[in-house]
C-alpha cells in the first residue's frame, strides 16, 4: 500500500517565533506524522503567507505545496488525512469543507472542538455522514502509562474503582485532557450527571480566543456510581496540581501525565513508584490516526469519545449558569460560559 498523504491546515507561526507552545500545533502534529510509517506530510495551508512559507521551509515543502487557501491545497495535493489545528471558530467550516471533498478519507482536529456544544456536535455529525475518520487531539489516552494504569484498576489492584480527581488551569483547554482521561479508564461509560460552580471575576480569554473560567470546581458521576470531581486555576491545589488520583476501595494511583505513575495499596501502606518508560503521546496519537485508517478499526480518541468530555464542560458551566446539577445527555446548544459574559452577568459590575 502507497503512503498515507497529511496536509496541516493553520500551521500557526513558527516556535521560536511564538509565545505560547498552543500557537504552533501545526508543527507539533507535523513532527508527530514523520514519527509514522507509512504516511507522509505533502502540504500545508495557512491564511497567512509568511505562516506557510515558514512550515514549508521548515519541513522541506516544494513552493507548489505550500498555499493560504484550504480548497486548493485539497484540489493540488490530494491529501488523505488533514491535521486541523486552528483555533476552534473555524473548525466547523473546515471540517465541513474537508469531509465533503472526496480526496480526504481522516480528519485529526485540535481540541476544544468548537466553541459551542451544538458546533461540537456538527463535527461529529458532518464526518459521520460523509463516512470520514474523525479523531480529536486529545493525545494522553495513547499513553501507554495511561493504558497500564487502566489495565491495573481494571485488574482490581487497588479494589473498585470509586472516586477520580485532578486538578488543572481551566476546564475546556487543559483540564479536557483529564476528563477524557477518565473516561478511557471508566471504558467510555456514560455519566449520569454534572455539578459545578465557576468563578470569572474579570474577562479571561486565552490563546484559543474563547473564554475560561478563572477558577471552578465541578463533580460528575458515571452510571457505575463511580463520582469524578475536578478543580481548576487557583483551586486545583485542593486536589494536588495537575495530579490525576484514582481511589478505590483498597487503595489509590496517582499520576502526572509522565512516563511512571505511583501506587499505594492497603496492603502495604507504602506508595510504590512504577516507570513505564518511554511515552510520546503525540507520536502516538498520530500512529493510530494512521492505522485506525488503514484497518477500519475505531480511533482512541475518536469525535464521539472527545464530545462525552466536551459535554462534560459544557455540563459544570450549565450548571453554574442554572445553579443546580445537571443531567446528561444535555439539551443544550450555546456555550454557557459564553453566554453569561455576553449577558453581563459575568464578569460581575464592578460599578
Amino acid at each position: 500500500m502507497s503512503d498515507r498523504t497529511v496536509g496541516i491546515v493553520g500551521t500557526g507561526p513558527h516556535p521560536d517565533k511564538s509565545d505560547h507552545e498552543g500557537f504552533s500545533m501545526g508543527y507539533r502534529h507535523a513532527r508527530s506524522y514523520e514519527t509514522v510509517d507509512g504516511c507522509r506530510l505533502t502540504a500545508c495551508s495557512d491564511v497567512d503567507p509568511e505562516r506557510a512559507a515558514d512550515f514549508g521551509d521548515a519541513f522541506d515543502l516544494p513552493n507548489d505545496r505550500v498555499f493560504t487557501d484550504l480548497e486548493a491545497m485539497l484540489d493540488a495535493a490530494a491529501p488523505d488525512i488533514v491535521s486541523i489545528c486552528t483555533p476552534p471558530s473555524a473548525h466547523v467550516d473546515l471540517i465541513e469543507t474537508c469531509a465533503s471533498h472526496d480526496v480526504v478519507h481522516a480528519i485529526h482536529c485540535e481540541k476544544p472542538m468548537a466553541p459551542t456544544l451544538a458546533a461540537s456536535r456538527r463535527l461529529v455529525d458532518v464526518c459521520d455522514d460523509c463516512g470520514v475518520q474523525l479523531t480529536i487531539n486529545l493525545q494522553n489516552r495513547c499513553r501507554d502509562t495511561a493504558a497500564e494504569i487502566k489495565s491495573v484498576i481494571d485488574d482490581g489492584a487497588i479494589g473498585d474503582l470509586e472516586r477520580i480527581e485532578f486538578g488543572r488551569r481551566d476546564l475546556l483547554q487543559t483540564g479536557l485532557h483529564h476528563i477524557d482521561l477518565a473516561n478511557y479508564i471508566m471504558d467510555d461509560e456514560p455519566v449520569e450527571w454534572v455539578l459545578g460552580q465557576i468563578d470569572y471575576p474579570e474577562e479571561h480569554v486565552w490563546y484559543t480566543n474563547m473564554h475560561v473560567e478563572a477558577q471552578s470546581l465541578g463533580t460528575w458521576a458515571y452510571e457505575s456510581g463511580v463520582h469524578a470531581l475536578c478543580s481548576t486555576g487557583a483551586a486545583m491545589d485542593m486536589v494536588g496540581a495537575q495530579t490525576n488520583r484514582f481511589v478505590g476501595t483498597d487503595g489509590e494511583i496517582e499520576y502526572q501525565l509522565a512516563d511512571e505513575y505511583r501506587i499505594r495499596t492497603d496492603e502495604t501502606g507504602e506508595w510504590r513508584t512504577v516507570d513505564v518508560g518511554d511515552d510520546p503521546a503525540q507520536d502516538r496519537a498520530m500512529a493510530n490516526v494512521v492505522s485506525a485508517l488503514s484497518n477500519g478499526e475505531e480511533p482512541i480518541s475518536s469525535g464521539e469519545t472527545a464530545l462525552a468530555a466536551t459535554e462534560i464542560v459544557f455540563g459544570i458551566w450549565e450548571s453554574a449558569r442554572r445553579r443546580g446539577r445537571v443531567e446528561l445527555p444535555l439539551e443544550l446548544e450555546d456555550n454557557p460560559l459564553e453566554a453569561l459574559v455576553e449577558s453581563g452577568e459575568l464578569p460581575p459590575d464592578s460599578r
